[in-house]
């Protein structure tokens, strides 16, 4: 199963679902995807192998989408596409679409731009191979002046954002790496600077710094992806850092179609029941709106 087939898929699945239940329904319009990142402690420890994670994935949360997270690959396979290649082979036996290929910040100071592009130029390629839909990156601005902050970014992304529509892949700006680029109405101003159809945004709620509900609503216009991050939960199941049904029924008000990715960061629980938990918490919200 390639990128273009399972996207057709989904939105087959759109009309299939018309009158299914109400649950059925929202995931269709939102399937839910797994952050390789959720597991970092399997990845480290060496109970789980890369190769293996799309398999685990789909076998144990029935999750047929994932990212990538560059940690949690062996750092000596980052430039060999022919492990890029069994990777993407093992997803497409599974059945698990790799929708997101994350890379780390970039560096939009413009006496660091330059060496910064270059690093997240390579996690692109990577992406690109692979047939992800997008590539995920964090800004850093310089300084704390938002006009000057926008104007740096944008000249930082521009040439970013043109090698990624030549590799037919689409750069996922989320939230965090710099005071200015916690706030989601910065990333929008950032966002309408660069005008591409080849940059996308990606609402995170852990890194939208003191406004997790505007921040999102800001961004969700210009969004195709959202990292649903989990930190804990209480003995009700809720998660205490934000208001998971608030969060969701703004998300289904909004015109959004796209991922859910679950992003499981905590530690109180191990991986598996901590994906576990946090897919319950999405599904109850998708439930009540």
């Amino acid at each position: 199963m390639n990128r273009r087939s399972f996207l057709g898929q989904l939105s087959a699945g759109g009309s299939a679902f018309a009158l299914a239940p109400q649950l059925i329904a929202a995931e269709s319009r939102f399937p839910l995807a797994l952050s390789q990142y959720s597991l970092r402690s399997m990845f480290k420890d060496g109970s789980l192998d890369a190769l293996d994670f799309p398999t685990f994935t789909a076998d144990t949360f029935g999750i047929k989408a994932i990212d990538l997270w560059e940690g949690g690959l062996p750092k000596d396979k980052l430039d060999d596409m022919s492990y890029f290649d069994q990777l993407r082979a093992r997803a497409d036996e599974a059945g698990v679409h790799i929708f997101l290929h994350m890379a780390g910040a970039y560096d939009c100071d413009p006496a660091k731009s330059g060496k910064s592009f270059e690093g997240i130029l390579a996690s692109l390629k990577r992406g690109a191979h692979l047939e992800c839909d997008f590539v995920r990156v964090f800004l850093k601005a310089p300084g704390t002046d938002e006009a000057a902050g926008v104007t740096a970014c944008a000249e930082a992304l521009k040439p970013l954002v043109e090698a990624a529509a030549e590799h037919k892949i689409t750069v996922a700006i989320e939230p965090g790496a710099s005071q200015l680029t916690k706030q989601g109405s910065f990333l929008v101003k950032v966002f309408e600077a660069v005008e591409s159809d080849a940059l996308t945004l990606m609402p995170d709620f852990g890194k939208l710094e003191n406004n997790v509900y505007a921040g999102t609503e800001a961004m969700l216009p210009h969004s195709r992806a959202i990292s649903c991050k989990m930190h804990s939960f209480d003995e009700s199941g809720n998660q205490p850092d934000f208001d998971y049904p608030r969060l969701v029924k703004m998300i289904s008000d909004s015109d959004y179609s796209g991922y859910l990715a679950i992003e499981w960061e905590g530690k109180k629980l191990e991986p598996v029941p901590g994906v576990k938990a946090s897919r319950a918490i999405i599904e109850r919200s998708l439930r009540s709106v």
